[in-house]
């Protein structure tokens, strides 16, 4: 399931992610998805979400933007990284600033090129099966990411990602790890748990 908020409308629909783009949101929106392996049976799991109009992302930068993401895990993961990059026409946008309680901004992400916001040293325990409405990004309002030193008018690209490991009880298997059916869309600026650990600040 999808559900956006000013992102750049309100809607609600459901997809399924893989590397081949799909549209939502009346074919405003174009989303994929792409997967990296990483040591010990780990996974990157990054999300694109490209205006189709280019730009912005937000139909009106002094409201709220929130994109909320369901998936499904085909085996227990711990979630122990995220990482999130805003960009123009393709391009990362650059230079960027911590701001607004948003910190980690880097110009040498693990997973990404260029400038991207990078946060780990957490650890969240997830079950195999669907993770409902788990992960949520929310910036409120829009307009806080000129702080960053993003231009909001401009930006019509966004990507982000979580890192999973497998728990130490489960056999180590990539591919496995997969997010076999995922939504998005409700995009804002705090890792949110629904209550289930801790997130990054």
């Amino acid at each position: 399931m999808i559900l956006g908020s000013n992102a750049p409308d309100t809607y609600s629909d459901s997809t399924t992610f893989s590397s081949t783009p799909v549209l939502v949101d009346n074919g405003a929106v174009q989303i994929w998805q792409t997967q990296t392996a990483t040591a010990g049976g780990g996974e990157w799991d990054l999300f694109y979400m490209l205006i189709t109009s280019g730009g912005p992302l937000a139909n009106n930068i002094d409201a709220d933007w929130n994109i909320t993401i369901d998936y499904t895990l085909t085996q227990p993961a711990d979630f122990d990284e995220g990482i999130f990059q805003w960009m123009v026409s393709g391009v990362p946008v650059s230079p960027i600033n911590n701001f607004s309680g948003i910190c980690c901004a880097t110009t040498t992400p693990p997973i990404l090129s260029g400038p991207a916001y990078y946060n780990s040293g957490f650890n969240v325990d997830l079950s195999a099966g669907l993770q409902s409405n788990w992960e949520e990004i929310y910036i409120d309002p829009y307009d806080y990411v000129s702080a960053g030193g993003i231009d909001p008018s401009t930006a019509n690209e966004f990507v982000f990602g979580l890192h999973f490991d497998p728990v130490p009880s489960a056999t180590p298997e990539p591919a496995s790890m997969s997010l076999l059916g995922a939504g998005l869309i409700a995009m804002g600026f705090f890792w949110r748990n629904r209550g289930r650990g801790r997130r990054p600040e």
